[in-house]
């Protein structure tokens, strides 16, 4: 990091659908006057008309005169938008576009050979082998994803929620045991031509249509932000643009470039809601994917509880596909690493939110590559514990009502 840059070395994200805020110092937008300082970027006209959803942001740093800050961040919004738009399309699980087989087509195309994109290609490959894994990521889970999505974005939800509606928790047990069966769905490559088919087996189409289940069968769902977000990040520091950081409203962050060590905060909840327990250092350019059980801001769109016999239930992205549900372990949860594993900390996410007991969780997280640091804290805890991968990492607690325990204590 330059010396020079007036910016905090503190970088906290805290993100949430629809909602994302960065305490990076972000220089105020004027139209006479524009000092050096990180600025949220946006999308083109014609990128914002499609991305508008897409929950992916851009800050980035730019210095000089007003005049040559300003050129500077309409040349990189350019660059970013479109970007974007070509990837956000790309990856489209519902829409089609014409002249390019996307995820969509595929989705449209049962049984048909489609040539792709290498890019598209080597996503599905990297997805199906994570899904083959059968550890809690589910490529195939479209319609679970879009159901629970509907009911979270719901204005009041609590009553058409499974655990209080009957129509609904049979509609998620048939769904998750259709799921369940292997070989049920897949799909085939050839990689000397890059031709991806899906396969949909007959059974889950004439439940799909019985149910009036529209929702597509092949869905990135848990994983698609990470791969937009690293397919954008890689091509633009090809291009040369590396003085920023890319970041999604469901959690995640990339560092475009080498610019010094950064902290991020690390969550817990308290009984205002949710608060930095510690920060941890991570050394650029770094990814970090954060979770929460509720909403960090006061917009609870994405998020909800319901209560049933004494025990409060949350709902939030990370669905657990083996059950339908959810399974009420972790409170909250951060690992970082290296820019280039940003797909594998939102799959290590997704598992560790599968998972469905406090010693799982501390298994699999200690059985993570040491350079990725993780932090969690634990539903129903009432010791306020921070679990750290290792309590010699650089973890430096800020709420003293919380301690620390690594993992290899």
């Amino acid at each position: 990091m330059k010396e020079k840059k007036p910016w905090p070395r503190i970088i906290a994200f805290v993100l949430a659908v629809g909602i994302a805020i960065a305490s990076f110092t972000i220089g105020i937008l004027q139209y006479s006057h524009r000092d050096a300082g990180y600025y949220d970027v946006g999308y083109t006209n014609t990128a914002n008309a499609e991305t508008y959803d897409s929950g992916v942001h851009l800050l980035y740093y730019a210095e000089g005169s007003s005049s040559a800050i300003r050129q500077r961040l309409n040349e990189v919004q350019k660059v970013f938008s479109d970007e974007l738009l070509q990837y956000y399309r790309m990856l489209h699980a519902e829409k089609t576009y014409e002249g390019l087989n996307n995820i969509a087509a595929l989705n449209a195309a049962p049984g048909q050979v489609l040539k792709v994109d290498a890019a598209l290609y080597a996503v599905l490959k990297d997805a199906y082998t994570r899904h083959e894994l059968q550890e809690g990521y589910h490529l195939f889970s479209g319609a679970l994803h879009a159901e629970w999505q509907g009911l979270r974005y719901l204005e009041e939800p609590q009553q058409a929620d499974p655990l209080l509606n009957m129509d609904e928790a049979e509609l998620l047990e048939e769904l998750t045991a259709l799921l369940s069966k292997r070989g049920l769905f897949s799909l085939e490559f050839d990689d000397a031509n890059s031709t991806v088919i899906l396969h949909v087996g007959e059974e889950y189409l004439k439940w799909a249509e019985q149910n009036e289940i529209e929702a597509p069968v092949l869905d990135l769902n848990l994983l698609h932000d990470a791969y937009l977000l690293q397919l954008v990040a890689m091509r633009m520091t090809a291009q040369g643009y590396t003085n920023g950081y890319l970041y999604t409203e469901s959690g995640i962050s990339i560092a475009l470039g080498k610019q010094g060590d950064m902290e991020y905060s690390l969550y817990g909840v308290g009984e205002s809601g949710v608060e930095t327990v510690a920060t941890a250092a991570l050394a650029q350019p770094a990814a970090f994917c954060s979770f929460t059980v509720i909403s960090p801001t006061d917009a609870q769109y994405g998020y909800y509880k319901v209560e049933l016999d004494g025990k409060v239930y949350y709902r939030h992205l990370y669905i657990d596909v083996k059950s339908g549900y959810f399974t009420d372990v972790l409170m909250t949860a951060a690992l970082g690493g290296t820019a280039d594993q940003t797909v594998d900390l939102a799959y290590a996410m997704l598992v560790l939110n599968s998972l469905e007991s406090a010693e799982a969780v501390a298994a699999y997280v200690k059985a993570l590559p040491q350079e990725i640091i993780s932090a969690y804290t634990l539903q129903d805890d009432a010791e306020r514990i921070l679990y750290i991968s290792s309590a010699e990492k650089e973890i430096r607690l800020q709420d003293t009502t919380y301690s620390l325990k690594g993992l290899q204590e």
